[in-house]
This record gives C-alpha cells, sequence and structure tokens, in this order.
C-alpha cells in the first residue's frame, strides 16, 4: 500500500538524518491520511494517495516556476519533485492511452450513437480503470475525437 510506503520512507530518511526528505513524507502522509479520515475513518485507498502527491507535485512546480521567474535557487523545489515523482505511476504515453479510451468507448456505445454526451461516461471509466496513469489533457483530447469519429 502507497501510504505505509511514504510512512516507511520517512522512517528511513529521519534515520539518515535527511531532515528534509523526512518532513516532505511525513506532511505527505499526514494529509494523504486525512483524505481516507474524513471520508468515513477509513485508511485512504491508493487512488486518493495519488491525487494528494500529485497535488505536491503541482503546487512544487507551481512554486518552482516563480523562483526560476524570480532568479532564485530552486535546487530544494526540485529535489522535493524527486522525492514525490517515485510514488507517481508511469504515465501511458498517447498510443497506450488511445487504445484503451478506443476500448471504453466500443464499450460503452452498443449503438453507432458516439456523441460527445457519453464524455462523461468515458472520462470517468478510464478514471475508475486507470487513475492516476494518464495525462488528464491528453485523455481528454483522445476521447473527443474518438467521439467525434
Amino acid at each position: 500500500m502507497l501510504l505505509e510506503q511514504i510512512k516507511s520512507d520517512s522512517l528511513i530518511a529521519r534515520k539518515a538524518r535527511q531532515t528534509d526528505t523526512a518532513a516532505l513524507l511525513i506532511t505527505l502522509y499526514s494529509e494523504a491520511s486525512m483524505v481516507g479520515k474524513n471520508a468515513g475513518n477509513r485508511e485512504s485507498i491508493d487512488a486518493e494517495v495519488l491525487q494528494v502527491i500529485e497535488k505536491f507535485v503541482k503546487n512544487a512546480n507551481e512554486v518552482k516556476d516563480i523562483l526560476l521567474k524570480n532568479n532564485k535557487d530552486a535546487n530544494h523545489v526540485e529535489n522535493e519533485i524527486l522525492v514525490l515523482s517515485k510514488y507517481l505511476p508511469k504515465k501511458m504515453g498517447y498510443e497506450e492511452l488511445g487504445h484503451i479510451i478506443r476500448g471504453i468507448i466500443k464499450g460503452l456505445t452498443v449503438t453507432e450513437d458516439k456523441s460527445p454526451k457519453l464524455m462523461g461516461e468515458v472520462m470517468g471509466m478510464l478514471k475508475l480503470l486507470h487513475g492516476g496513469e494518464y495525462d488528464g489533457k491528453m485523455a481528454s483530447e483522445i476521447v473527443k475525437k474518438g467521439l467525434v469519429n
């Protein structure tokens, strides 16, 4: 389980006196575990943990951009991004993602009606089956193309 891996890695970082990494992982663990607790006092599932990690990476990238724009040192933020990225799954490429989306569309469209109104259903099914494994913007473009043709 991803949450347990983060907890274990934070302990390893603390023992190795990697204070920045340990602090980052403790904060990540805390925020990720709160998602499950707030949703019914349960443990967070991997998909929820991935969403929190992606949010951390997005925020770190925004901070990095601001620092670089102001000619400031961004090495510590780049290190955070590296630490966080090791928990993210490899993102699918365009071809692989397209193949999966075409399969979902084929499964949802029993008739020849491939209306753009099905976009929400296709994206929902994609998220359910492969959440965190694809770029959302790329998926959206592929779904739009698939529902038009």
